[in-house]
């Protein structure tokens, strides 16, 4: 699918939309940045309507029914996109499209070297009150929001575990530091059977995915991509945005949590658990694809995971 036009899989959704909502067409919007997982342009409706048309990838297709189910489980409390359409993109360079409404405002990450420390440390904390109303969606049982998962939140980390260490082992990490994780694991299993009840978890609330408008006040207008949902530990979801958070501005981590409202030592604990975890199957991908600078990355990583670990 290339990332410069409609062509493939997009031009295919785009045919399609346009025969069941007729004069629907594409209006050369585009964001900065391409996802990972699906290819995103704008359409406009014959009265106006601005929308957002995601083509997802080849092999993707759990992700789009992921998104679809996220989204309409998201909308009743958080800014998501509302779907439009969704179906076959009748290509192979793609498994499906996903037509929604286009949010207003731009990406959090594409203007943050315009903001002030003062208008980025009021975001994070409505970021923390809005992870907050997500997480006000209870599931049943933890992991995948279309399959059956685990009974318990302890389950669910134990296979998180293992599959992260495995990642991380495969990836060139040490056997040392993995002993360590999963002994820090295990000695909190306590904690994190203090989770009674799974919450819809985006899994990557960043400013890459979360739109702002205004010039003077700036404020969380939009939360987009959330093809990585699941029901889980809702302080799953929080130690990552932590993680991101602590690496722009490490002052706004406390902030963060006050928002958010981290109170007993079992919470602290089990965001520390899925904090260690989170940057070990960051280390693990980091290895793996080895963008610039990985090197010094993958030390970074494995100091702070062996840290965080004593």
């Amino acid at each position: 699918m290339e990332p410069d036009g409609p062509a493939g899989g997009l031009a295919a959704a785009c045919s399609a939309v346009e025969r069941l909502l007729p004069g629907t067409v594409l209006d050369g919007w585009l964001p900065l940045v391409q996802g990972a997982v699906g290819h995103v342009a704008g359409m406009r409706s014959p009265d106006g309507t601005e929308l957002v048309v995601k083509v997802y990838r080849p092999g993707a297709d759990a992700r789009l029914r992921t998104e679809l189910a996220a989204l309409h489980l998201a909308r009743p409390v958080a800014p998501v996109p509302t779907v439009v359409l969704h179906g076959e993109a009748a290509d192979p360079s793609a498994s499906g499209y996903l037509l929604m409404t286009r949010l207003p405002g731009a990406r959090w990450a594409d203007v943050r070297p315009r903001l002030d420390a003062a208008t980025s440390s009021a975001l994070v904390v409505e970021t923390g009150r809005l992870l907050r109303r997500l997480h006000a969606v209870r599931g049943v049982r933890f992991g995948d929001l279309l399959a059956p998962g685990f009974t318990s939140a302890w389950e669910r980390v134990a296979e998180r575990r293992e599959s992260v260490l495995a990642q991380f082992l495969g990836s060139g990490g040490s056997a040392r530091i993995a002993g360590r994780v999963t002994r820090f694991v295990d000695a909190a299993r306590s904690a994190i059977e203090s989770c009674s009840a799974p919450a819809l978890c985006h899994h990557d609330v960043i400013d890459g995915n979360l739109l702002l408008t205004g010039a003077s006040r700036r404020r969380i207008t939009g939360l987009v991509d959330l093809e990585r949902a699941t029901w889980d530990d809702p302080l799953s979801d929080l130690a990552q945005t932590r993680v991101h958070v602590e690496l722009h501005g490490p002052a706004d981590v406390a902030p963060l949590l006050d928002a958010y409202g981290v109170r007993t030592p079992d919470e602290h604990r089990r965001l520390d658990v899925y904090d260690v975890l989170h940057r070990v199957r960051e280390r693990a991908w980091i290895a793996t694809d080895r963008p610039a600078g990985w090197e010094r990355s993958v030390a970074a990583l494995d100091a702070a995971v062996d840290e965080r670990t004593r």
